[in-house]
């Protein structure tokens, strides 16, 4: 799955575990592709200078010092185009902390150090100007199941047999008693696996590049949009219910 998501579902889950129980989330494993991550919290108040610390835990406990008491993860489900995804910093999801009355917004920068072969991660707090009321997600398992479907039909049509057997793989997932993740979450687990096996998006040979140009050629480019933009949404959905509803 692309690794801005995965790193922003990460962070989400950190907060929440830490705001609630005072203590760091356990086997929660770390990516190999990070060199490091920054975090820049904005004012408490006017005059006053914005605060940087330079690892997870000092972000959790400041965090916590200042009454954070939720956080959430937000991803657009609408994207201008689909080739955004194959970018750094191309889809502008956030996360919303929220204090109380106030909230905030943290914002990701992503820039490569080709020397290392990693990520440098930055993460910017902004206030919200409005009260942000917290958003609720719904459980789609049912809604992936039936797009899952139709995506491994449409893979089979186009004689893609990757593609169909990552999304029969998303799948087994929902329909799985039990999946190994690195993310245990009460509610969405096997959301969140599914979500991982049906992300097909990036460069080249990949289900926008490859699949596109095939399922073109067989006059089939509105069934293949249509599909594919609901797997987009899909995938969001699934990562924001597992994430978010615990």
């Amino acid at each position: 799955m692309n690794i801005e998501l995965l790193d922003m579902s990460r962070m989400t889950i950190l907060a929440k575990y830490y705001i609630r129980n005072g203590q760091f989330a356990p086997s929660l494993a770390e990516s190999s592709d990070i060199e490091i991550r920054r975090f820049r919290f904005a004012p408490m108040k006017a005059g006053q200078a914005a605060m940087d610390v330079g690892s997870c835990e000092e972000w959790l406990r400041e965090l916590s010092r200042r009454g954070a008491d939720d956080f959430k993860l937000i991803i657009p489900l609408e994207l201008d185009s689909l080739a955004r995804l194959d970018r750094a910093n191309g889809v502008q999801c956030c996360m919303i902390c929220f204090y109380g009355e106030r909230a905030t917004s943290w914002n990701k920068l992503w820039t490569y150090d080709s020397v290392k072969n990693q990520w440098i991660v930055q993460y910017l707090e902004i206030p919200v100007e409005k009260t942000h009321e917290k958003p609720v997600f719904k459980d789609v398992t049912d809604n992936m199941t039936e797009l899952l479907k139709r995506l491994r039909d449409l893979a089979r049509t186009l004689r893609l047999s990757e593609f169909s057997f990552r999304f029969s793989a998303a799948l087994k997932a929902l329909q799985s008693d039990y999946v190994a993740s690195e993310f245990t979450l009460p509610a969405g687990s096997r959301l969140m696996k599914a979500a991982a096996e049906a992300y097909v998006f990036g460069g080249k040979d990949s289900w926008t590049d490859s699949a596109k140009f095939i399922a073109a050629g067989k006059g089939m480019s509105d069934e293949y949009e249509t599909l594919t933009r609901d797997l987009y949404r899909g995938i969001a959905l699934s990562i924001m219910y597992a994430v978010n509803e615990w």
